[in-house]
């Protein structure tokens, strides 16, 4: 029976020799703690929330457009996201690029369509400038849309209307009323605000 006892006690030393050693050499992975001072509350309204987002839509390996966020927050239930200080870019395909940022945004997951609000402004690879408050991308069909009021400008010209049309792939826009116009020739002719029958 004692030497049961010795046995058991040895068994036991030895498993606890062993827990410790493995301990010693192997400690458990820690958990970083997040410094959460300067962090906002939690929402009320119970929402999943991330700061800082990126993504990018690639078909067939070709890169169509990406997005970037300061921040954002998950609907499930209806699929959206909205979205803070929001960033496009899309990749035409006969080449360049465009931009678009405005300060808030709404994805429609379902759908997948961008909803840029605030001062929305955008960029072209050849110079061109857009200006507006509110402006819609559907991704399916490569469309860019808004019944705002919109100025762009490019090198020699300045178009403002009420409302447009961007045919992202063609890059092709058209503007849908009231239209105004400025544009500064090239080349040999009259002064500009001049005619032929002046001269």
């Amino acid at each position: 029976m004692r030497r049961f006892r010795l046995i058991i006690l040895g068994a036991l030393a030895a498993l606890i020799l062993g827990i410790s050693l493995a301990y010693w050499l192997n400690p458990p992975a820690r958990l970083p703690i997040l410094d959460m001072t300067g962090e906002a509350p939690a929402n009320k309204d119970g929402k999943p929330r991330l700061h800082g987002l990126t993504y990018t839509q690639v078909e067939d390996g070709v890169r169509k457009w990406t997005l970037a966020a300061t921040g954002a927050r998950f609907d499930e239930d209806a699929q959206k996201v909205t979205l803070a200080d929001v960033r496009l870019k899309f990749y035409p395909t006969n080449g360049g690029w465009i931009t678009l940022a405005g300060a808030e945004g709404t994805y429609d997951q379902k759908n997948k369509v961008v909803t840029l609000q605030g001062q929305v402004k955008g960029r072209s690879h050849d110079g061109m400038t857009l200006e507006t408050t509110v402006l819609t991308y559907n991704e399916q069909e490569a469309l860019v849309d808004t019944d705002a009021e919109v100025t762009i400008t490019g090198p020699r010209f300045r178009v403002r209307g009420r409302g447009m049309v961007v045919y992202v792939n063609r890059q092709t826009v058209v503007f849908k009323k009231q239209v105004d116009s400025t544009f500064i020739p090239e080349g040999k002719g009259p002064p500009p605000g001049a005619t032929v029958e002046d001269g």
